[in-house]
């Protein structure tokens, strides 16, 4: 049996510019091999992750809806 824990969920709308700011950061901390996340929550990861991008549009009536996921993915021992 497998359980889920949420560690940290962040969803809210910022301009191109924060969302840069943002990924930068990121990437920055995953270069230290860590994210640290707004509210001060850190984890530390491996050396090989997976890196899993999808990007999906859906047609309404008269509007376009636009989906971007960026996910990092790895599975360690306990």
């Amino acid at each position: 049996m497998s359980d889920k824990k949420d560690i940290y969920r962040l969803e809210e709308e910022q301009s191109l510019e924060q969302i840069a700011d943002y990924f930068e950061k990121l990437a920055s901390d995953l270069r230290n091999g860590h994210i640290t996340f707004g509210d001060g929550t850190s984890i530390k990861l491996p050396e090989t992750l997976t890196l899993d991008i999808d990007v999906d549009e859906k047609h309404k009536e008269d509007i376009i809806s636009t989906n971007a996921e960026f996910e990092l993915k790895w599975v360690e021992e306990k």
